[in-house]
């Protein structure tokens, strides 16, 4: 562990054990090529007139890593931001053990685009014929690139993409990243997976597989267009003139409504049995908040204690659960906190601190300049206990050895 750790000191009992539950590749446009293939090229050149910060040129990875350039520098000018070396060593200077890196270009943008393709024909209009395989086919270059950057250090969780038209290329696609030893999958809650209900019985075999080998099913924000259809909720006066993120926009309405993609999956994974069938399958959340996860625990708790009032008297009207619907929240699910997040609310006002990770964002500017201080800045007067479940025990749940 390096000595000169760019951390709080409340948080130097858990030097080297802390777990960051979100945070991203960032690989610069004029890195594509190199970085993930020559088939990349006609995404690279969709890109041209993007004025997104993906697209700002970067010569190399060389920002000098230190205290002021880990926290403050963000994008592709971060270090480490697409080379993996030297993420880890932002990862000794920081405490952490393990990292969840999502994707944050191709496999990002390539994802978004599935779910746009059709509906948005201005969206990389230069990229024609079969869209949606196009963007696909950019999903499986990401892929393997986590398979490969996933070879050569497990303190790197590489997340990588699981989507597919039907269950059956689903499950096979999965198997893969599972077999090339990728540990963690992100499932875009937005959409049915493999075009059933996470609670179809048709996906078992695949819970069953992650499950045995302890790999993490994984929601995040950035692919959310098909849970509501149409995007006129946001078009109002109010909505306009805010930030775009790199995976959402900023406005009002769409950061009141992230969580909401995700929360209708947590439900139906719970009340569908799938935790119940699989009670050692782990499933995470990044970058939706967790504000909303104790309500929703109630939620269902109130319906499932109230469930024969609504049944037909017979086993299809019995959610055949052995345990409280928040049982299952609490031991199957854990979730992201943004640095704003007053986490020591949600604490007293649920009492689930075993649901809550520490999670940076690095390099998206999402994260803060000081989200080890701030997430723990309000969970320090809870005690050691629960400091050390918020950034060690709750994200190994997650990361497993």
């Amino acid at each position: 562990m390096h000595t000169n750790l760019a951390i709080p000191e409340c948080l130097m009992p858990f030097a080297g054990r802390i777990m960051d539950a979100d945070a991203h590749e960032y690989t610069p446009v004029n890195h594509w090529i190199d970085q993930f293939g020559e088939a990349t090229r006609p995404f690279v050149e969709a890109h041209e007139d993007s004025k997104m910060p993906i697209r700002q040129f970067v010569a190399a990875d060389d920002t000098p890593i230190d205290t002021d350039s880990i926290w403050n520098t963000k994008f592709a000018s971060a270090p480490g931001a697409f080379d993996f070396d030297r993420r880890l060593e932002v990862m000794d200077r920081t405490g952490v053990a393990r990292q969840m890196v999502f994707p944050g270009s191709i496999g990002l943008y390539a994802t978004s685009f599935y779910f746009r393709a059709n509906a948005f024909p201005n969206m990389y209009r230069s990229i024609t014929g079969d869209r949606k395989a196009f963007a696909l086919q950019m999903i499986g270059l990401y892929n393997d690139f986590c398979l490969r950057v996933a070879r050569r250090d497990d303190r790197l969780r590489m997340v990588a993409i699981a989507l597919a038209p039907d269950v059956p290329s689903l499950i096979s696609q999965v198997r893969r990243l599972i077999d090339g030893g990728v540990r963690a999958v992100w499932l875009p809650s937005a959409a049915l997976p493999g075009g059933v209900s996470p609670a179809h019985p048709s996906l078992d075999p695949m819970w069953d597989m992650c499950e045995v080998a302890r790999v993490a099913i994984m929601a995040h924000v950035g692919a959310d267009f098909e849970f509501l259809s149409s995007a006129e909720w946001r078009n109002a006066p109010q909505f306009e003139g805010w930030k775009a993120g790199e995976e959402f926009q900023m406005d009002p309405w769409t950061l009141s409504t992230l969580h909401l993609p995700v929360q209708n999956f947590v439900a139906t994974m719970v009340l569908g049995g799938v935790f119940e069938r699989y009670p050692d399958l782990r499933f995470g959340a990044c970058e939706v908040t967790a504000q909303w996860v104790g309500p929703l625990a109630e939620n269902l708790n109130l319906w499932f204690a109230h469930q024969r009032k609504f049944s037909l008297g017979n086993m299809d009207g019995d959610l055949r659960l052995s345990m409280k619907p928040s049982d299952y929240v609490r031991r199957n699910t854990r979730y992201s906190l943004f640095d704003i997040e007053p986490v020591d609310t949600y604490i007293r006002r649920y009492e689930m601190p075993e649901i809550y990770c520490y999670a940076s964002d690095y390099p998206h500017p999402e994260g803060g300049r000081k989200p080890m201080i701030d997430v723990s800045e309000r969970v320090a007067p809870f005690g050691h206990d629960v400091l050390e479940k918020v950034f060690v025990e709750n994200g190994s749940w997650l990361m497993p050895d």
